[in-house]
């Protein structure tokens, strides 16, 4: 396990490091979070899309004893239908 003495040097060679794709500045970091990567802005809608389905599956679930079986029907059909354009929206990006 590494100890706060190599974590310090880890972290001072990366902020006296000259090569430009491991400098750190506070330009980069500006530029980076108000104009973020397509990548990382990807695998951001991608988690943000699996923690929706997540809580849709999650509130289905708890409301499966009060709904009435046509309701029922209307609300899984309603959740297909969102998963169906949440893929669609992903293969847009």
């Amino acid at each position: 396990m590494a100890n706060s003495k190599d974590i310090e040097e880890s972290m001072r060679g990366l902020l006296s490091s000259t090569d430009p794709s491991t400098q750190i500045t506070v330009q980069g970091m500006m530029e980076d979070w108000f104009n973020p990567k397509p990548a990382v802005m990807r695998h951001v809608i991608v988690v943000q899309l699996i923690a929706c389905i997540l809580v849709a599956t999650f509130l289905l679930a708890t409301a499966s004893s009060d709904l009435s079986a046509d309701d029922m029907l209307i609300a899984v059909f309603g959740f297909f239908i969102f998963i169906g354009l949440a893929v669609g929206v992903y293969g847009r990006i």
